[in-house]
C-alpha cells in the first residue's frame, strides 16, 4: 500500500485504544491508516522522523473565561452554552 505521509518512530499515545507505545503511524487520504512497529518508508510520499515527539489524535483546547460584564469581551455563558449545544 502507498502512504501519503509516514511519521517514524513517535512515541503514540491514543487513550481511545490504550496504546502508548513508540510506533510508526502511515497516513493515507487524510487518515491514519496503519499503526505499526516498523513501515518501510519506501512505500510512504513523505517521512517525517518523530523520535522523541509525541504522536496523538488532534487534541482541543476547551480552557476559556467566561463572564460577564468584566471588560467588552465578557459572555452570558448560559446564553451561548445554549446556542452552541452545552
Amino acid at each position: 500500500m502507498q502512504f501519503d505521509l509516514l511519521i517514524k518512530g513517535g512515541r503514540v499515545i491514543d487513550p481511545a485504544s490504550g496504546l502508548d507505545a513508540q510506533r510508526d503511524v502511515a497516513i493515507a487520504d487524510g487518515r491514519a491508516a496503519a499503526i505499526e512497529a516498523a513501515i518501510d518508508a519506501e512505500h510512504a510520499a513523505q517521512v517525517v522522523d518523530a523520535r522523541d515527539c509525541i504522536v496523538t489524535p488532534g487534541l482541543v483546547d476547551l480552557h476559556s473565561h467566561v463572564y460577564w460584564g468584566g471588560t467588552s469581551l465578557g459572555v452570558d455563558a448560559d446564553r451561548l452554552a445554549a446556542k452552541s449545544g452545552t
